[in-house]
């Protein structure tokens, strides 16, 4: 009986001497500690200048201004029924889900999300022109080219940023189904 427990015992940790050692527990490469090109250049040199922004796209700064007319046009629609939102949302705030002010108050919630959409295009054409711009080798081309679409951009992000709080304020005014 002793002989037998003694295989099994002996098999079982013969199991675990040939199971595969997890990645975790194998030996990883750590970082060299050893000094970067950095830290060991000479010092007493200039720093590397500073890129001097190239001049700017014309057209890359006709259709900024075009895509921020177009925010701030969505921006006015949605400011011109804003009112009516917060009215019928205010009416239909102690109403149950399915009573006519509660989707009154959905429909207007509804004709909010619709005239904020050239805001929030613009935005996207925006957001588009940042990421397509800053896909060259030219560091002067790239510097003026997020120097002007950046703050128009930034702009109508807060805009949109304003609209989707709003929206939000009037959505959980509203008792949820």
């Amino acid at each position: 009986m002793a002989g037998i427990m003694l295989r099994r015992l002996a098999a079982f940790i013969a199991l675990f001497a040939l199971a595969p050692v997890p990645a975790e527990a194998q030996t990883r490469a750590f970082p060299s500690l050893a000094k970067r090109p950095i830290e060991s250049r000479d010092r007493s040199t200039p720093a590397p200048q500073v890129v001097q922004p190239a001049p700017t796209d014309p057209a890359l700064a006709a259709e900024v201004a075009k895509l921020d007319q177009q925010a701030s046009g969505g921006d006015a629609a949605f400011q011109q029924q804003i009112a009516e939102g917060r009215a019928s949302t205010a009416a239909a705030s102690g109403s149950a889900p399915s009573s006519e002010a509660w989707v009154k108050a959905q429909a207007s919630i509804s004709a909010l999300d619709s005239a904020r959409y050239e805001s929030v295009a613009a935005m996207a054409g925006l957001d588009t022109l940042f990421i397509n711009r800053q896909d060259n080798a030219d560091g002067a081309r790239v510097a003026a080219d997020l120097a002007a679409i950046d703050p128009v951009r930034t702009k109508v992000l807060a805009l949109v940023d304003a609209q989707n709080d709003a929206l939000d304020g009037l959505r959980n005014s509203l008792k949820q189904p």
